[in-house]
């Protein structure tokens, strides 16, 4: 998928991370997701709304222009423990949406790896591994767009257990809804300078070098051509 091997074209590079706006509204599944199972392909295709597959796991998510996007590709010490690389990540990006506003210190990972607000999803987030190499991709929803959501996503077929079987709609804030001021252009550029930092904070002594060796074997498994 172009936003995954936006960064892996640049794995090699010890972190290379990327923070944007969708130009476009489309639904990206997770690896496992099965299409007819999540999404309302019907409307996509009536809407000429792409339908695309990421590299990690995790749900199906709408991308579209009231959204940030922020990836990361990083070189760790250890094959495993994704549930710590998985929670180190998310609370640098804690640290670097926070430093945009100070309500959104009140930000905090639940789920297997959801950002939330006082009980409702702001973000989804998934992982891809390949040996020492971690690619991590955030969509982070400013404006809601509630309709898009329930025009495209079908419920998810396996859900967290904090979501207690609720609608889009009583599941799902926009960061808009807790900030007093500011726009989603200045939280990009905000996030952007702040979220290196911040991941090099955090896993400071997790990170390596990029690996030469092994760089060829996720480009191939990634489908990336160099």
């Amino acid at each position: 998928m172009w936003i995954d091997d936006q960064i892996l074209k640049n794995c090699s590079r010890d972190i290379e991370t990327q923070v944007f706006i969708p130009k476009e509204t489309l639904v990206v599944l997770g690896n496992g997701n099965n299409a007819e199972k999540e999404v309302y392909l019907d409307n996509c295709k009536t809407d000429g709304v792409p339908v695309l597959k990421r590299y990690g796991g995790g749900g199906a998510v709408l991308l579209h222009a009231s959204c940030l996007v922020v990836s990361a590709g990083l070189w760790v010490k250890d094959y495993f423990r994704n549930d710590f690389y998985f929670c180190r990540v998310n609370k640098a990006l804690i640290a670097a949406l926070s430093s945009f506003h100070p309500s959104l210190t009140s930000l905090y990972q639940d789920g297997i790896s959801d950002l939330c607000y006082e009980g409702k999803k702001i973000a989804g987030t998934s992982l891809f591994r390949s040996r020492n190499y971690l690619l991590y991709q955030a969509s982070i929803l400013f404006d809601s767009k509630i309709e898009l959501i329930e025009r495209y996503l079908k419920h998810p077929t396996k859900e967290p257990e904090y979501r207690q079987k609720k609608s889009h709609r009583d599941f799902i804030k926009g960061v808009s809804e807790i900030l007093c001021g500011g726009s989603l252009e200045e939280l990009r550029d905000s996030t952007a300078k702040s979220f290196p930092r911040a991941l090099h904070e955090m896993l400071s002594d997790e990170l390596i070098q990029s690996q030469d060796n092994q760089r060829v074997h996720l480009l191939g498994k990634s489908g990336v051509v160099t």
